[in-house]
């Protein structure tokens, strides 16, 4: 720091001849420095140099700014720090506090203070799997994104469509090669609500959440990915699906249950679209309409859910609880028998746009159980559509039902494509092994080519790193 003097104090000469001795030590330095100043000629001289002016009355350090102006900027100050420590200047590592602390700073947040971020900024979980590189984790350059295309060919019809879950993409750390499912939300559509459940709440049979990071006016959640895409995408593909699959998918989905339900969770839209496929497990992933129960019912202010897969409590809208997923995984199951929601057949969308007055009066849709469904199945199904919730068996008892826990011979038992890839004269190895390296056409085999190939679900992920079929940089509008 450099100090104006007062010359007419202090002799220059020997202040000089101080400063310039070489001390054997810099605390010696110092103090005999110090020794030689009259400290009150320094204040002195400060004080005539600087004088200290009044304040003129609403008078600040803000001068030029109004009060208005100083007050937004106090807000969105205080807006942008996490627990003491800026959040939104880079993307970081956090646990699950930090990381809802995050996305509920995001929502509270005017939107003209994010609209010109030049970086990214998030919070993520996964620290070993994705690689933040000095507080970056930059779209397409440290993560790919790429379009979600699964490897079925619907018989007489092109690609399979989208989820109806959000937009999706499968992602890939360029770093770590970690595959993930990356949902895109728009700013103005995200609420904290898409997170919180999914990042508190841990279980095998619920999408793991990695972080979010907000970049382009769009929350990029990364999870777990379900490579083999929902249940809805393999009806709309292969068609109905065969019982022992139906058994194995509703098992993994009555644990995701029970432990969510455990907690008073409830989830709100159990469905096809909502049950992802991985290579050993399901999840279970959209809790956007997801509600944590702080009494025995949820009243809700709305309806919670897809109409035909609703219960008839929800319907009635004066309240329900977690029996209420039940009765939606009874009817997800008849869909996955039938290769159509209840309702439909019997009641075609044509002439009854609205399905909550039949579910009201007719629930439940007993009649549209597939005809060739087991006894055991069967009962299954009574239990679960039972129409007063009082009456419905729970996650819990349906779990030790005999329908689900065949015997062990009669397990049932779901491909993956990398139990496929261990097997050199797995008919679907060969095939592959001709495949063109393109991306224009990602169905790679129909459903029609063998029975072995009908009941695999594709590892989207595992397919682009053992043949590469996805090449270069993803398209910039995303499919």
């Amino acid at each position: 720091m450099s100090v104006i003097l007062d010359c007419n104090s202090i002799d220059i000469s020997e202040l000089k001849e101080n400063l310039t001795m070489e001390y054997k030590n810099d605390n010696a330095g110092i103090e005999l420095l110090l020794a030689h100043l009259n400290i009150e000629d320094i204040i002195s001289a400060v004080e005539i140099l600087y004088p200290c002016e009044e304040s003129s009355p609403g008078a600040s350090f803000g001068d030029g700014l109004s009060q208005e102006d100083m007050d937004e900027n106090e807000e969105t100050a205080d807006s942008l720090t996490l627990e003491g420590t800026p959040v939104l200047d880079s993307v970081r590592y956090g646990a699950v506090s930090h990381l809802l602390s995050f996305v509920n700073l995001i929502s509270n947040t005017p939107p003209a203070s994010l609209k010109h971020l030049t970086e990214e900024i998030g919070v993520l979980l996964n620290k070993t799997d994705m690689a933040i590189k000095e507080g970056r984790y930059r779209i397409d350059v440290d993560v790919f994104l790429f379009p979600w295309k699964l490897t079925y060919r619907s018989p007489g019809s092109g690609h399979v469509p989208k989820g109806s879950f959000g937009k999706v993409h499968l992602a890939q750390d360029t770093k770590t090669r970690k595959r993930m499912a990356c949902k895109l939300i728009p700013l103005e559509h995200f609420r904290p609500a898409d997170v919180e459940i999914q990042a508190r709440f841990r279980h095998e049979n619920i999408a793991e959440l990695y972080g979010a990071l907000l970049w382009d006016r769009t929350i990029h959640l990364f999870m777990e990915a379900g490579e083999g895409g929902s249940v809805l995408e393999k009806l709309e593909s292969c068609g109905p699906m065969r019982e022992f699959e139906i058994i194995w998918v509703t098992k993994q989905v009555l644990r995701g249950l029970e432990y969510l339900h455990s907690h008073n969770i409830i989830h709100h839209d159990i469905k096809p679209s909502n049950i992802v496929l991985m290579s050993a497990k399901a999840v279970l992933v959209d809790f956007g309409l997801t509600v944590q129960m702080t009494e025995d019912q949820y009243t809700p202010r709305d309806l919670r859910g897809t109409e035909m897969y609703m219960s008839p409590e929800v319907v009635l809208c004066r309240g329900h609880n977690t029996k209420a997923d039940i009765y939606s995984l009874g009817t997800t199951i008849i869909h996955m028998q039938t290769g159509s929601p209840p309702w439909v057949r019997r009641y075609p969308r044509s002439a009854y746009p609205s399905y909550l007055y039949i579910i009201h009066k007719l629930a439940p849709p007993l009649e549209d159980i597939a005809e060739d469904c087991s006894v055991t199945m069967r009962s299954f199904l009574e239990r679960a559509l039972e129409k007063n919730p009082r009456l419905r068996s729970s996650a819990a008892e349906l779990l030790r039902d005999e329908a689900i826990n065949p015997p062990r011979e009669d397990q049932p038992r779901c491909w993956s494509l990398d139990s496929a890839l261990g097997e050199g004269s797995h008919p679907l190895l060969r095939q592959h092994s001709q495949l063109p390296d393109t991306t224009q056409d990602s169905s790679l085999y129909s459903c029609e080519d063998s029975a072995h190939v009908r009941s695999l679900y594709v590892d989207l992920g595992a397919l682009a790193g053992y043949y590469n079929i996805v090449r270069g940089p993803p398209s910039s509008e995303y499919g």
